[in-house]
């Protein structure tokens, strides 16, 4: 009895321990890992060419790169969820002569923040891009999608074909998989998703080091940017409820209702997506009058940080070749 009555008592002393080191630790990680406010990030990263357009009560943050808008074709890139519209940096050099380029952060991401209206729907992220291009004067443009926004970029092609000249998916999502089915998604428990405000620096390393074929590009600094932006004031909340309520849909007949020349860019080594998939956006997109695919090796999901003189020249030849329609 003795024996069990010390055991106790050592149990119940660890157990105390490690109560207080997980409310010491939570206690730590509210204050160092707390939102930033946008000013803040703002003098981080803001440059000359960020800009910010009122588009249905959002404050959408976006860039003007390469030729002015009317004087060359203009070309829409749509970064990969979790990150901002500063994953394109390396494509630039290879587009800005040409075109006139066009990248804007997401709600939920970056410097826009929020949305509004909470929503953060397929219907609404198409609103808020067509509000974008409308606002810009932008007739006929073509759209880059990396990972969702390529998933965005495919549903606004097929929603809006007169407005779209060519279509670039990388790495795209938006395919069927039993894993991301709206059902799954809300069957998370609510709380699970407050553990987003407790995960260290450390974990953001290791996510976007499992994203990439070689994780030696990933520096100090892409995870300081990826980490502050998902601080930014309320992007963590969105964020949430983005995951909790996305709903792939029925992408078959989306993709075979689009009439605009695409190219398909993809890792060899992708760790999310499959190059299974190539083969499946061939297929769906069976009204697209070209329809090219490029496989990269040395490379996961994230070719425009890890391979962009490669994606970028892959991209240019196929935007500046004529396609018949």
């Amino acid at each position: 009895m003795v024996f069990l009555r010390g055991a106790v008592r050592w149990l119940g002393r660890i157990l105390f321990v490690l109560v207080a080191l997980i409310v010491a630790y939570a206690l730590y990680a509210a204050i160092a890992y707390r939102d930033i406010p946008t000013e803040t990030l703002l003098a981080r990263y803001g440059d000359e060419n960020l800009s910010f357009a009122d588009i249905d009560s959002n404050r959408i943050a976006y860039r003007l790169d390469g030729r002015p808008l009317g004087e060359a074709p203009a070309l829409l890139l749509i970064h990969s969820h979790y990150f901002n519209s500063r994953m394109w940096d390396g494509w630039l050099p290879y587009l800005e002569d040409d075109f006139s380029v066009i990248r804007f952060d997401l709600t939920s991401h970056g410097l826009t923040g929020p949305d509004a209206n909470n929503d953060y729907s397929m219907a609404r992220d198409l609103k808020l891009l067509d509000g974008l291009i409308d606002t810009l004067g932008i007739n006929r443009v073509s759209l880059v999608g990396s990972s969702l926004g390529g998933n965005i970029a495919f549903h606004y092609a097929a929603e809006h074909p007169a407005k779209v000249d060519k279509l670039v998916l990388i790495n795209s999502g938006g395919l069927k998989r039993e894993q991301s089915s709206k059902r799954n998604a809300q069957a998370i428990p609510e709380w699970f998703y407050r553990v987003f405000y407790f995960v260290p620096r450390a974990a953001y390393r290791a996510f976007i080091e499992w994203m990439v074929f070689d994780s030696s590009i990933v520096s100090d600094a892409m995870v300081e940017e990826f980490h502050a932006m998902f601080r930014h004031a309320g992007n963590r909340q969105a964020e949430l409820e983005r995951m909790r309520t996305f709903d792939v849909g029925e992408p078959g007949p989306v993709l075979a209702g689009i009439t605009a020349p695409a190219l398909i860019l993809w890792g060899a080594d992708n760790p999310q997506l499959p190059t299974s998939h190539v083969a499946r956006f061939e297929k769906a997109l069976s009204a697209s009058p070209s329809v090219t695919s490029r496989v990269i090796t040395g490379a996961g999901h994230l070719l425009p940080v890890e391979k962009p003189e490669q994606s970028a020249t892959e991209a240019r030849e196929f935007l500046m070749t004529e396609h018949t329609r």
